[in-house]
């Protein structure tokens, strides 16, 4: 019966209904700072577009000062249906490495000391399926070392402004979005995390591409938990998302044939995951539960893949993870 819910689950977050909170639904954000790690394309480029258009101050974060260039000209020409009639707010660039986590403090530092709060933080620059044996600068299976290990490391530098910033804001609106995928579904055994070998050293057989992405899609859900039960008494709300099946660059390392089938059968633009990310920001729903919530497409608070969920409430797998990244990234504070 649980694996019959569990399909259901998925396929609903697969096939998910119309949108009900929308472009239009975004409240004015004049004086509020926003940052989007990879808001320079796919899902990141359409959230970035909303919010500029809606008068934030948007801060995009990526390695290249040219596609955050191409990324500001497409946002200025094409704005979002229905927002024409708003003031604009502005576009800065964050130059930061996901895949070298030297690059982490100088980032962290040169945004510190531009502004004065973060509202709200959407850590959702990722890699999806690069070829086996990829590693970051230090080592890390790179889908590890990018989705997880370099988004833990930038929140502990940004997480003292986000609880300054909670202590003036009104209640519920400054956030931290961890995004995660419907891969976390296919995390490994038992529990989601490899912890006795979570770059998958040890073992002689290459993993699956899609274990290693549905582990660190899991390790994304698990900080957005752990980070809820550490800072929610302070005014900040932490939430992990699926933002839907997309087509975007994440699909790069995917084969052109095997692609076009899947976008053509299966993925959706990506404003649908931009509208995904903005519920998640904005809609007053997820703040409503007071602590974690997982958000699926596109835009509803789902429920989490049974095994994660049974390792975060028997096991602690959240704060298991928690505490080995902070050791594993003391150095590089």
């Amino acid at each position: 019966m649980e694996r019959i819910r569990e399909l259901f689950r998925l396929l609903s977050e697969s096939f998910p209904p119309s949108p009900k909170f929308t472009e239009t639904d975004v409240p004015d954000l004049s004086q509020k700072v926003l940052l989007v790690t990879g808001g320079s394309s796919g899902i990141g480029l359409e959230l970035s577009r909303v919010l500029y258009h809606r008068g934030g101050r948007v801060i995009i974060a990526g390695r290249s000062e040219k596609s955050y260039n191409e990324a500001v000209s497409d946002i200025k020409a094409n704005p979002p249906k229905g927002l024409n009639k708003f003031s604009k707010g502005s576009m800065e660039f964050l130059k930061i490495d996901l895949s070298d986590l030297t690059t982490i403090k100088p980032a962290a530092q040169d945004l510190l000391a531009r502004v004065d709060r973060l509202d709200i933080a959407w850590y959702n620059a990722g890699v999806m399926i690069p070829p086996v044996g990829s590693k970051t600068k230090q080592g890390y299976e790179l889908q590890w070392g990018t989705n997880v290990v370099a988004h833990f490391l930038l929140n502990r530098f940004l997480s003292p402004l986000q609880i300054k910033t909670a202590e003036s804001a009104p209640t519920g609106t400054v956030r931290t979005i961890w995004v995660s995928s419907s891969a976390h579904h296919m995390g490994p055994k038992p529990y989601g995390i490899n912890f006795d070998d979570i770059n998958y050293e040890k073992t002689a057989q290459k993993p699956k591409p899609f274990l290693t992405y549905g582990q660190s899609k899991v390790g994304d859900v698990l900080l957005a938990y752990e980070y809820a039960n550490i800072v929610s008494d302070k005014g900040i709300v932490s939430l992990s998302l699926n933002p839907g099946n997309l087509r975007s660059n994440l699909q790069r390392y995917i084969g052109n044939f095997v692609r076009a089938i899947i976008s053509r059968l299966l993925l959706y633009p990506p404003r649908f995951g931009g509208l995904t990310e903005l519920y998640a920001g904005f809609s007053p729903e997820p703040a409503a539960t007071k602590g974690f919530a997982y958000v699926v497409p596109w835009g509803r608070i789902g429920i989490l893949n049974k095994n994660v969920q049974t390792g975060l409430e028997k096991h602690d797998t959240a704060k298991k993870l928690w505490a080995l990244l902070e050791k594993e990234t003391d150095k590089y504070m």
